[in-house]
């Protein structure tokens, strides 16, 4: 008997922390992310028409330079409801250059929906978000898309993961057929088999009761075995009965996959509208809500306090500002962690001291907006109203309870381009454009050459610049100018430096007198770091910190960001140090150890991964290595070769002429793993 697959546009009855899931979809870039995301609107009733990334149709894909180059460009939230819960979505970017969108969605997440191609397994960029995830600690269950594209294997795609993520999956559903004779999939825990063979949408799928035969049984057999280890009458039951209850072991995943300790792993086709609705299950039965993650931790007047969603006073991140290309306003998109807001609640930011209002609470869906009165604890919602000077990180708080969270880390752009307007009437309108740009996207920075007074802007690749300019140009009717594209380079310092800082000054009322020591070494990786001696938190520790941030923003060298660098900072005379003294010794101080310290200039690489066929590979190889690529591996994968490289950042940008001119348009390639070594030339322009 056919079953519905499709809800009706429902919402919770009531407001229930438990039965909210906020979630990502993450993935290497055509890998079906988008197109899995709306068939999750679809089936759940928030869409009426299947939406298709090649037709410009898709609802998270909404700005006009995502629909002209088929890609996600910046993270888009949409809420939808399934069997009594709210889910939150938030559909992010999978190219390289717009990490920054993955990176703040992580930071706000309760858990992920991580997405691989069958047929390409774990590329580049799903090692990237993998361990982006890691990093923030994600819950995450596992879908296999394109189960029937030519060449699909999720054997192939969970041995990938187990190489090249070095985790062990657990699979959940097999499927039935392969390739073009894929019709739907055999559930481990239900012990039941999907089969979409009613119609083309998908909405209407059949069942099946699933018998453990000899080929399914192994596969259950590991179901059961792993989920042992969570409740130990699973194998109990299993001994007594030949099977255990779907609920008993959907309870023990859910535990393992709160605990990120098991990966759970289905299959579908999402073009193809097959395999979506058990996904949605899983999406609900077993992936966090916001009562079931770990307390996030932020400060309360220098001193750590833990932050459990729930009741109590206003804590809310800023994760993402947006103009609203309709209303021109600026949306201020926030995860709210404890309390609510209403158009009464007195937001209070800690970090500018303002008090706001917000004058309209929005539920978003992609560039859509739902109008709502009030946002719980566990919502994402976007708001408007707040001052300007709110920035991206920012903690939302009360100000009886000025908690501060951890704000998010960006990485830093790495290249740049020269800007100037077609007529010079419109100087003025550039900056202005440029300038909002720089507020929405924290991994873009516009500086100005001091020599030639021209614009520099610097983002994290070609590709980022590219549709920052053509949104500036969209937005503003501008005419634009730019030049060739070049790699901003770091510092770093070879060897332990020390300085000295001394600074007295005497105004009106108050004696400014500080003496500060710093020193500096080499730290591993490329974060810096900070300690600070002789100096409790407060104003004078605070000071210090901005003299730290500005010494690592302008290296010795070339004035370029410092990576890698221990700095440890001690006031000399703290009894009569006052903040101003203090930074202003600091400075000195940081200057001199700095430049004692063996400075050096790194170059920006890139880790390049190319796919060619066998009879173009020579040709490849050679334009690698004329590109100063150092070749790591060259190894076959589904009838095609695979070259790893490492090659300077600044050789890569006309890769992508030259790989296909060499192979007739049949070559591919993708850029991870950004790294520094020093720089081989003087020529840093």
């Amino acid at each position: 008997m056919a079953k519905k697959g499709k809800g009706k546009r429902e919402k919770v009855a009531e407001y229930d922390l438990s039965k909210i899931r906020n979630i990502g979809f993450i993935a290497h870039i055509d890998a079906g992310k988008t197109t899995t995301t709306e068939r999750v609107l679809y089936y759940t009733g928030r869409t009426h028409r299947l939406g298709s990334v090649d037709a410009g149709t898709t609802i998270t894909d909404w700005m006009k330079q995502e629909k002209e180059r088929g890609i996600t460009i910046t993270s888009a939230v949409v809420s939808t409801y399934w069997k009594g819960h709210q889910i939150n979505i938030i559909d992010t970017p999978g190219h390289i250059d717009f990490t920054v969108e993955v990176e703040r969605s992580l930071k706000v997440l309760d858990g992920l929906v991580v997405i691989f191609s069958a047929v390409e397994g774990v590329e580049p960029q799903s090692e990237t978000v993998w361990r982006q995830a890691n990093k923030y600690g994600v819950s995450r269950i596992v879908f296999i898309n394109k189960m029937d594209r030519i060449g699909a294997s999720h054997e192939r795609t969970l041995e990938g993961m187990r190489k090249r993520l070095g985790i062990e999956p657990l699979l959940i559903t097999l499927p039935i057929g392969m390739e073009k004779e894929f019709v739907g999939v055999k559930h481990l825990l239900e012990l039941k088999s999907y089969i979409w063979d009613v119609d083309e949408t998908g909405e209407e799928y059949r069942t099946e009761p699933l018998e453990l035969t000899d080929d399914i049984l192994p596969y259950y057999e590991e179901v059961v075995l792993r989920l042992a280890d969570y409740d130990p009458e699973i194998l109990d039951e299993y001994e007594e009965k030949g099977r255990v209850a779907p609920e008993r072991l959907k309870a023990a995943l859910r535990q393992a996959v709160i605990r990120r300790e098991i990966f759970p792993v289905f299959v579908g086709a999402a073009l193809r509208n097959k395999g979506i609705q058990p996904l949605i299950d899983a999406i609900v039965e077993l992936l966090p809500s916001p009562l079931d993650v770990p307390p996030i931790v932020g400060t309360l007047n220098g001193k750590e306090v833990e932050i459990r969603t729930g009741e109590g006073n206003l804590v809310a991140q800023v994760f993402k500002i947006q103009l609203d290309p309709r209303g021109k306003q600026k949306l201020f998109y926030v995860r709210i962690y404890r309390g609510e807001i209403s158009f009464m609640t007195k937001i209070y930011n800690p970090r500018t001291g303002e008090t706001m209002r917000a004058t309209r609470i929005y539920r978003m869906f992609a560039n859509r907006k739902e109008a709502i009165q009030v946002a719980h604890a566990g919502d994402l919602v976007a708001l408007v109203g707040l001052s300007d000077s709110t920035q991206t990180g920012d903690t939302l708080s009360s100000e009886e309870e000025p908690v501060i969270l951890p704000t998010i880390d960006f990485p830093q752009p790495l290249v740049s381009v020269r800007v100037e307007p077609k007529y010079s009437k419109d100087a003025e309108s550039l900056e202005e454009a440029l300038h909002y740009m720089e507020v929405e996207d924290p991994s873009l920075k516009v500086n100005k050459d001091e020599n030639t007074g021209q614009i520099i802007l610097t983002g994290m690749g070609k590709l980022h610049l590219d549709v920052v300019m053509d949104r500036i140009k969209e937005m503003m009717n501008l005419e634009v100018r730019t030049g060739r594209p070049f790699v901003s380079y770091r510092e770093t310092v070879g060897a332990r430096g020390e300085g000295y800082g001394e600074f007295s000054q005497e105004t009106a009322d108050t004696v400014h007198k500080a003496k500060v020591k710093a020193v500096v070494e080499p730290a591993e990786g490329n974060e810096n770091h900070l300690e600070i001696v002789g100096v409790e938190m407060g104003p004078v520790e605070e000071a210090l910190r901005s003299a730290f941030g500005e010494a690592m923003d302008f290296g010795p060298q070339l004035g370029y960001p410092l990576i890698g660098v221990k700095v440890r900072l001690e006031i000399l005379n703290p009894e009569e140090t006052t903040p101003l003294a203090a930074r202003a010794a600091a400075v000195k101080a940081l200057n001199q150890a700095l430049a004692n310290a063996s400075p050096i200039v790194l170059e920006p690489y890139v880790e390049t991964v190319v796919q060619t066929p066998h009879e173009h590979l020579s040709d490849i190889l050679n334009i690698l290595r004329s590109m100063g690529g150092e070749i790591k591996s060259v190894h076959e994968d589904l009838g095609y070769q695979v070259v790893e490289a490492i090659m300077p950042l600044k050789n890569t940008f006309d890769l992508a002429d030259k790989l296909r001119s060499a192979s007739k348009g049949r070559a591919t390639y993708d850029m991870k793993d950004i790294t520094f070594r020093p720089a081989e030339d003087s020529d840093f322009s």
